[in-house]
């Protein structure tokens, strides 16, 4: 490989794990967006749990069919309860792969949707900065395997070509 094309290669590999940093160091910043978001859900929850069990909100419903109304999301609630308790209890650089094993996708989702990248500082963030380099340089370099399969299959071709050309003195 050339002089250039080595500086090239070079340039290839920290573009990608510069952009793996980056994107992977949102990865805690996400957690706290997606923690607000879930909040909210749970407490929106627990208002509508209230407002049925008093009658302020689907007034027409007979006792029966208020406790099951209110039982359904009493359900919804634990579970997202549940799901908060686990993120929090979490260690903060293990909570974004937890998100994404247990995560509730439709919250997460509009999470992403208002999400705004923040600059990361904490070790957290720090932690998955490096975790994303390198996985981005483990990528770039698996990427470029079929390119380097190639040149190696040429350059054997043509040694192979060039000794069999040669005269004999």
């Amino acid at each position: 490989m050339s002089w250039v094309g080595r500086r090239l290669d070079h340039l290839g590999s920290a573009a990608f794990g510069g952009a793996g940093g980056i994107g992977f160091s949102q990865a805690p910043a996400f957690v706290h967006a997606y923690l607000q978001r879930l909040g909210g859900h749970i407490d929106e929850a627990r208002l509508t749990i209230e407002k049925i069990e008093s009658g302020r909100i689907l007034p027409w419903l007979d006792d029966a069919a208020r406790s099951q109304a209110s039982a359904e999301l009493a359900a919804r609630l634990g579970q997202l309860e549940q799901l908060r308790q686990s993120l929090l209890d979490a260690p903060s650089v293990l909570r974004p792969a937890l998100l994404m094993r247990q995560g509730d996708w439709s919250i997460a989702r509009r999470a992403a949707e208002d999400f705004v990248p923040a600059i990361p500082i904490d070790p957290a963030s720090l932690t998955w900065t490096a975790i994303g380099i390198a996985a981005a340089v483990v990528v770039y370099e698996i990427v470029k395997v079929p390119a380097w399969a190639v040149r190696r299959r040429r350059a054997r071709a043509g040694s192979a070509n060039a000794g069999g050309t040669r005269s004999r003195p």
